[in-house]
């Protein structure tokens, strides 16, 4: 309970253990006790951790404490220009991994998404099905990821952020990608559920739009399996706020977080 709370709130970068302990949580064994003392050890060592969101200016109302931008683990962390978008913008990431797990094959969906800098909403979760193919597991994931950003849009428009454009998700799977934003879908992806189709009416509706990106540069990929030291920093940076936006004014900002 203690280790949920802490991931709900401000913690994305544990999602995943936590979802792959909870699966041993009935019948736990030793090593399942000594993989979540190791969670809790790196939740005391990172404890001053939290969720960075940015303003292109600082807030004149507000006395906010002076304070140091916050420091990245990973120094070399390229993304694409078009990525960083507005302060207002939401734009999203999504990724799965493909029947990992031997003991029910069932594929792992990662979602991501993100707005002033860093993530507002995210999952990991085990699919329902067991999917037959990779394409079929990360289009499942994009619709989930779609019906996640509908319902962010709707808050939005009714706080005054509307977001006029198509919500841009960045999508490693180049089947998914012809299947979402060009509605092509092939003999193998018959058996699809319906439901999953509803991504195309979103795509035709501009609503959502599918734009393809490097596997090494998916940030929702620490969702979905266990990474190695560099890759994990890399995108932690990203996902927590770590990352300055090019959006931010780095002269003029006296105190550059608003933390979560």
């Amino acid at each position: 309970g203690e280790i949920l709370y802490a991931m709900i709130t401000c913690r994305p970068d544990i999602a995943f253990p936590v979802i792959k302990l909870s699966q041993y949580s009935n019948s736990p064994a030793e090593i399942h006790y000594q993989a979540l003392k190791n969670v809790f050890r790196y939740l005391r060592s990172t404890i001053d951790h939290g969720l960075y969101y940015w303003r292109t200016t600082p807030l004149l109302d507000f006395d906010l404490p002076t304070g140091q931008y916050p420091r990245q683990f990973h120094y070399e962390n390229p993304q694409p220009d078009d990525i960083h978008m507005p302060q207002n913008i939401l734009h999203g990431y999504m990724d799965s991994d493909w029947a990992s797990d031997v003991t029910h094959r069932r594929s792992v969906s990662g979602i991501a998404i993100l707005l002033a800098g860093a993530v507002v909403s995210y999952k990991s979760k085990l699919q329902p099905t067991v999917a037959l193919s990779s394409t079929e597991a990360e289009f499942s994931a994009a619709s989930e990821a779609g019906k996640m950003v509908l319902y962010l849009r709707s808050i939005l428009d009714k706080i005054n952020i509307p977001q006029d454009n198509a919500t841009t998700l960045y999508e490693d799977n180049d089947g998914a990608l012809l299947m979402a934003n060009a509605g092509q879908p092939t003999r193998r992806t018959r058996h699809i559920d319906i439901r999953e189709f509803a991504l195309l009416d979103w795509v035709e509706r501009d609503l959502v739009i599918l734009n393809e990106i490097r596997s090494p540069e998916n940030c929702a990929d620490p969702f979905t399996k266990a990474l190695g030291k560099t890759a994990f920093w890399k995108h932690h940076d990203i996902l927590m706020g770590r990352k300055i936006p090019k959006f931010v004014e780095k002269r003029t900002y006296r105190h550059s977080l608003a933390t979560r």
